[in-house]
């Protein structure tokens, strides 16, 4: 589901890529490649969020969006959809605008989009039906002030019974220093987990790429994290203001050992070895 480490995931809607080398590919195409499922999981949240709020998701606020590959698959699912996509980060902003949006929406579909650069601390407006903080981004707020400050403002930007998404990850293979190599068409894609303080929870982790010609595409990504529990999140979003607090659990596929790509409402999670949930809040009305 966005800029994310898929330590668990089922097979999914990517594209194809051929004759890559670290001179020559795109980092940010790559992650696309490697990472993200942006179709899937536009129809992910618009099935969740129905199921939330009882009522379709019409407008839906990307936070930490990246590329904005969500956003943009949002606006197609439906005429009367809307997204917002906001980042700090403009070189990436501007890469998803030149490559997603002009690349992929129609000029009508383009209007529905709009693209943010600003802190998404400081965006209170305009109201939206859910806000989605995906790819884990939002742990590189490492103070539970920093972090509840942000999801106070993600609930005043929600309409009345809107919904927060929030993903999270974990379990002991998450605390070990080590490198996960995933091929994809093309290139191999490589996690890299290079530290972790059990004191402070903070984490440190980098995306590489390795092509078949030995070139290496070294920390294409690079992320500095806080490892937030579920626990943790899930009083904070309580402390925020959220009522109906809810882990949605992502169950595995026993034939393969990954995650199956279902996820399921739950008070109690099983003992794996890595985990990826879902926390999600409502705002009361």
């Amino acid at each position: 589901m966005a800029h994310r480490p898929q330590l668990r995931r089922a097979r999914s809607d990517r594209k194809v890529a051929r004759a890559l080398t670290a001179r020559t590919a795109d980092r940010h195409a790559l992650y696309q490649l490697a990472v993200q499922t942006p179709a899937t999981d536009a129809a992910f949240y618009a099935r969740w969020f129905q199921r939330l709020a009882g009522r379709p998701l019409r407008t839906l606020r990307e936070d930490f969006c990246g590329t904005a590959a969500l956003a943009v698959e949002h606006v197609k699912r439906h005429r009367q959809n809307r997204a917002i996509g906001v980042d700090l980060h403009w070189p990436t902003l501007a890469w998803g605008r030149i490559h997603n949006v002009r690349r992929k929406l129609d000029a009508e579909q383009q209007r529905r989009l709009r693209l943010m650069h600003a802190d998404a601390r400081a965006m209170r407006a305009p109201k939206v039906d859910a806000v989605v903080a995906l790819n884990f981004s939002y742990a590189v707020f490492q103070t539970r002030a920093e972090l509840r400050g942000y999801l106070r403002t993600a609930l005043a930007a929600l309409r009345p019974g809107g919904v927060l998404f929030a993903d999270a990850w974990g379990g002991p293979d998450v605390l070990q220093q080590k490198t996960d190599r995933h091929r994809r068409d093309g290139f191999v894609y490589e996690w890299e987990q290079r530290a972790f303080d059990p004191v402070t929870h903070r984490i440190e982790c980098a995306i590489h790429f390795a092509f078949p010609d030995g070139s290496r595409m070294r920390d294409a990504f690079v992320y500095d994290w806080r490892l937030w529990s579920l626990p943790e999140l899930r009083e904070l979003f309580a402390e925020a203001g959220f009522t109906d607090v809810q882990v949605l659990w992502e169950s595995t596929d026993h034939r393969t050992g990954t995650g199956s790509g279902a996820f399921y409402r739950t008070d109690r999670g099983s003992q794996d070895e890595a985990w990826i949930a879902l926390v999600t809040g409502r705002k009361p009305g």
